[in-house]
C-alpha cells in the first residue's frame, strides 16, 4: 500500500453520511462508495470524538443520536476504518505544523488530523469544509 491509496475521512463525512437528512447526504455516500472501492480509508480516535460531538448535540441534529445508537455507530466505524491513533510523530508533526502556519484557536483541530495524516503517510482527505485544509500543502483535498 502506498501514499496514494488511502484516504482520511473527516468527521462531517460522517455526519452527512449517517445523517439521511442532510442535503449532502446522497452526494457524499455515492462519493465515499466510490472511494471505499478503490482506496484504504483511515480515520483517527479525534474523529470519533467530533463524531460524537455533533451527533449528540441538541440543536445540530433534529434528533440527536442517543447514547445505544452513537455507540453502534462508533463500533461499526471502528471496525470499517483503519484507526490512525495519536502517537509522540504526531505531536511532533502538529509541532511544526503549528509554527509552520501559526495555527490557532479552532485550527488546531484540522492541523492535528493533517499531523496524524502525515504520520500515517495519507496524502488526501475527504471533507466537505475543504477551507479549512486548503493552507496545508502537506495533503491533498478530495
Amino acid at each position: 500500500m502506498n501514499d496514494n491509496d488511502k484516504v482520511f475521512i473527516d468527521t462531517n463525512i460522517l455526519v452527512y453520511m449517517v445523517n439521511e437528512d442532510s442535503d449532502f447526504h446522497e452526494e457524499i455516500s455515492d462519493r465515499f462508495e466510490s472511494l471505499a472501492e478503490d482506496y484504504e480509508l483511515w480515520i483517527s480516535r479525534q474523529v470519533l470524538r467530533e463524531y460524537a460531538v455533533v451527533m449528540t448535540r441538541p440543536g445540530v441534529l433534529e434528533i440527536p443520536l442517543t447514547t445505544e445508537e452513537l455507540i453502534s455507530d462508533i463500533h461499526i466505524f471502528m471496525s470499517f476504518f483503519h484507526i490512525a491513533d495519536e502517537t509522540e510523530t504526531v505531536t511532533n508533526n502538529w509541532e511544526q505544523l503549528v509554527g509552520r502556519y501559526a495555527v490557532s484557536g479552532k485550527r488546531i483541530h484540522d492541523t492535528n488530523i493533517v499531523a496524524t495524516m502525515m504520520a500515517f503517510s495519507i496524502a488526501k482527505i475527504f471533507t466537505k469544509n475543504t477551507q479549512d485544509f486548503a493552507v496545508f500543502n502537506e495533503i491533498e483535498l478530495l
